[in-house]
């Protein structure tokens, strides 16, 4: 089977385990990790949330807690989040205090219940008139892939692309834009379009997908109203 699906692997339930001792160790010993006030505010705070090895100068980078016990198996390479939390929790954040917020391809590994809370946090700690630039695999374009109206290039077999939006890389819920626009529409966001991948931007500094997605992923903006 690893010959027909390669980029599929059998999910282990060490890294389950790990990810929520991860998670457990952190909300109970590390909380001081996630605190976002601590943030200077004498310039504009911009959140990537989810941002896993999406680097760039002036973004804050936040993901969950990484608490080195990776180390006792295998050696550690990727970045540092500058804030560590549980995105399943509340966010260590004062209100109307975050100028932008960016996440790309992260409610997929939230359960609905879970996306939701996280988008309806994003629109507590933002400041009025702020946007959130949000991207997740879409479903729509993998049912086109299926049914043959569009090409996707890394997918050799179409039966792969629909097991990889479902199951790869810890995927637990599928968004489209309609079920996307329906949710931050229900948290309270405004203005909500879906936008060109890269390019198009009410607030262009919150552009930051990363190219290798553009073939599967939607792209949707929405502001925090101003009162």
């Amino acid at each position: 089977m690893n010959k027909i699906y390669p980029s599929i692997p059998t999910p282990k339930f060490k890294n389950l385990f790990f990810f929520e001792l991860n998670g457990w160790i952190g909300r109970n010993f590390f909380k001081r990790k996630g605190n976002i006030n601590k943030i200077p505010k004498s310039k504009p705070i911009y959140l990537d949330i989810g941002s896993g090895r999406n680097y760039k100068e002036g973004w804050v980078h936040v993901d969950f807690y990484k608490t080195r016990l990776r180390k006792f198996w295998k050696k550690y390479t990727g970045h540092n989040p500058d804030i560590e939390t549980d995105l399943r929790q509340p966010l260590f954040c004062d209100n109307n205090i975050i100028d932008g917020i960016y996440s790309g391809h992260t409610l997929e590994h939230l359960h609905f219940n879970e996306a939701y809370k996280l988008l309806e946090e994003c629109f507590r700690v933002l400041k009025p008139g702020a946007w959130l630039r949000i991207n997740v695999p879409d479903l729509k374009r993998v049912i086109d892939f299926y049914n043959g109206k569009i090409e996707i290039n890394h997918f050799k077999y179409k039966a792969e692309a629909i097991a990889h939006l479902t199951q790869n890389h810890g995927h637990v819920s599928v968004w489209d834009e309609e079920l996307l626009t329906a949710a931050l529409n229900i948290v309270g966001f405004k203005n909500i379009k879906k936008v060109k991948f890269g390019v198009e931007g009410t607030n262009q500094f919150l552009i930051k997908e990363e190219e290798y997605r553009r073939e599967e992923t939607l792209v949707i903006e929405a502001q925090k109203p101003h009162s």
